[in-house]
């Protein structure tokens, strides 16, 4: 079953955010096949945590600092930017990209197939401009004219009879989608001498990692447990008492980037906000039998 990465209301799910904590009443997503240009409007920024001031939000400061990467689903898009609006009282946010391959914007769940665009249809999403019809479970556009539609927030997400939207007290704090660190937890990886052929065996001591899938910790060589840290923009931190073939004693900072063709793990040398240091990137795949 796919996992659904990016969902329009919530905008910390556009970026290497860890655990995002801001999200829209609702979202407008437009898309220009002339152009070849998205843009998706999100209206009213709440905060999910017990920050209310949405300005004060770790995630505002660091999206309006450029502070946080684009997620993979994205990179195939040109010409990203995100800006902020103040109206009414109300923060609102603009993401805009162009394409290149309508095919691409799988990558955000705009379908394209025999020339027309599809999105499924769930209870929240409904149509705003462009000619559509419905041929269940998809909303169907035309591919030589704009289109938009539109998104709203869950109504269990918001505090009931509250006069301004409102995020409800019940899950302030809680994640609202799985967390970016979940696509490495749970994986028992050996490490590889490259990314040569998927099943290579390792040459001589390999690294081991276990990555705990419902606890911050690691297993190193299936005997040694420490307790990890993640952070925004795909970054982990693995702290080491003593040198353990690539893992130093100290605290190690680390990109970690999913390869799913090898069925593997890579590891980027960086800084603590994501800031590669080296390329000399460890690799690490599932054991083969």
């Amino acid at each position: 079953m796919e996992v659904i990465k990016i969902i329009y209301i919530i905008l910390g799910t556009f970026f290497m955010r860890e655990q995002p904590g801001l999200i829209a009443e609702k979202a407008t997503v437009t898309v220009d096949p002339i152009k070849k240009e998205v843009v998706i409007f999100q209206e009213n920024l709440i905060s999910a945590t017990d920050i209310k001031d949405v300005k004060q939000t770790e995630e505002y400061r660091k999206l309006a600092a450029n502070e946080l990467n684009w997620v993979k689903e994205l990179e195939p898009f040109q010409n990203k930017t995100l800006t902020f609006e103040e109206k009414d009282g109300k923060i609102n946010a603009k993401l805009s990209f162009n394409y290149a391959d309508p095919k691409d914007l799988a990558g955000i769940h705009i379908g394209f197939d025999k020339n027309e665009f599809n999105v499924f249809k769930e209870e929240k999403l409904s149509p705003l401009t462009g000619e559509n019809r419905v041929e269940e479970p998809y909303l169907i556009y035309g591919s030589k004219t704009p289109f938009s539609f539109k998104v709203d927030v869950f109504n269990e997400w918001l505090e009931p009879n509250f006069q301004t939207a409102t995020f409800n007290q019940e899950f302030v704090n809680q994640p609202l989608v799985a967390k970016k660190s979940d696509d490495i937890k749970g994986k028992s990886l050996i490490q590889m001498p490259s990314w040569t052929q998927p099943g290579t065996n390792p040459a001589g001591e390999a690294l081991k990692i276990f990555f705990a899938e419902d606890q911050d910790f690691a297993l190193i060589n299936e005997e040694i447990e420490i307790e990890v840290k993640y952070f925004d923009n795909n970054t982990v931190m693995i702290p080491m008492t003593e040198d353990i073939g690539p893992l130093k004693k100290g605290d190690n900072y680390f990109i970690y980037k999913v390869y799913n063709d090898m069925n593997g793990v890579g590891l980027i040398p960086s800084a603590k906000n994501g800031k590669i240091l080296s390329k000399n990137e460890i690799y690490l795949a599932m054991p083969t039998e």
